[in-house]
């Protein structure tokens, strides 16, 4: 029989909800330590290490902060079990130097789902085939996606400088060593906002490549999908990240973040576009969409464009309790969309996701 692949749950006295601990048993080998009894011993032939604490108490944060500042482990991937998804426990644990965060209880398939992935490490798999250029242009676009909403959820500066710098980043990049690699390790990033972001990102650049769009308008593009979901930084985590259907009453609040958008960016002067984009990209051809029900012509080419990348992240992205689409499935719903989304451009859009060439000469230095 092979040998178990073991994990290290490192706990306080103080910790209530203790179920995953007998699911985890099933199929890992799993050890107990609390946070003031931990010694190196205690997590170096572990494959994963999961923390459940409560980040208010100064008391434990003290011996937190010593172990994850261990060489012993930074080669292991932490797991930290949040009580709630407040920003302030997702600030702490992303500065203590967590891997990936969640809320326990949650449903067991997805936890589990989430172990295997850290313990096997797609993410750091998909960063390896990323060339340097590739790589430099992901550290710092998710650097300024994570800033920019964390400001923006705060009511501080929304940089257009940094996210417009990133972008051109992005497509120096893509137009050196392609975007597939790039796009294959967005899609391992945690956090769905954030990852959904980065792939509109992705999408509207390999649009715009495909129609052969200026560098100008290929910026624009890159940029209205970078901050098209902005206003979602407004909209509370325990509803942004809840992991089964959304209440009536929930839906109706994630509704507002387009609205959101649209103050954040005006108050802050950012370009017409951006906020044409950020505010409408779920309004729809037949005046069916919100906030504003406009219809028809009176919905931009940018919305136009942006809409399609947004709707096609959307249906292939894995999200809480929602199963993805494969490519081909996605395309097939967006074309019998067309009361919805300008059809010809789904049809156009169609060569990106399922590829055909695209002609990226023109955008290389």
């Amino acid at each position: 029989m092979s040998r178990k692949i073991a994990i290290t749950i490192v706990q306080d006295n103080k910790t209530i909800n203790k179920k995953y601990i007998d699911l985890l048993k099933q199929h890992y080998s799993v050890k107990l330590v609390n946070i003031d009894a931990i010694v190196i011993e205690s997590f170096i032939d572990s494959e994963l290490m999961i923390v459940q604490i409560n980040l208010n108490d100064p008391n434990v944060i003290t011996p937190l902060k010593a172990l994850m500042a261990l060489p012993e482990r930074s080669h292991i991937p932490t797991l930290f079990l949040l009580r709630e998804f407040s920003r302030r426990e997702i600030i702490q644990a992303s500065t203590l130097g967590a891997t990936d965060y969640t809320t326990y209880p949650c449903p067991e398939n997805n936890f589990l789902q989430l172990i295997n992935n850290m313990i096997h490490k797609p993410e750091k798999k998909a960063w390896e085939q990323l060339s340097e250029t590739q790589e430099e242009a992901l550290k710092v676009s998710l650097k300024v996606v994570e800033k920019t909403f964390h400001n923006a959820s705060l009511g501080l500066e929304v940089s257009q400088k940094d996210v417009k710098d990133s972008c051109n980043l992005i497509i120096e990049a893509t137009a050196k060593d392609g975007l597939t690699d790039w796009m294959n390790a967005i899609r391992q990033h945690h956090d769905y906002t954030y990852r959904h972001s980065m792939m509109v990102c992705g999408y509207l650049l390999s649009f715009g490549m495909l129609l052969g769009v200026s560098k100008t308008d290929l910026q624009m593009l890159a940029v209205g999908g970078m901050i098209h979901d902005i206003g979602k930084a407004k909209t509370p985590l325990k509803i942004l990240d809840k992991p089964t259907e959304l209440t009536p009453e929930e839906i109706n609040v994630i509704k507002k973040h387009p609205e959101d958008g649209r103050h954040i960016l005006e108050k802050q002067n950012w370009d017409k576009v951006m906020i044409d984009i950020a505010a409408h990209h779920h309004e729809k051809l037949d005046g069916t969409g919100y906030p504003d029900g406009l219809k028809g012509t009176q919905i931009s080419d940018a919305v136009r464009i942006a809409s399609i990348a947004n709707t096609f992240s959307g249906l292939t992205d894995k999200q809480p309790g929602k199963p993805a689409m494969t490519a081909e499935k996605a395309i097939e719903r967006m074309l019998e969309m067309d009361d919805h989304l300008d059809f010809p451009l789904v049809l156009s859009f169609r060569d990106v996701v399922l590829p055909s060439k695209i002609n990226i000469d023109q955008y290389k230095r």
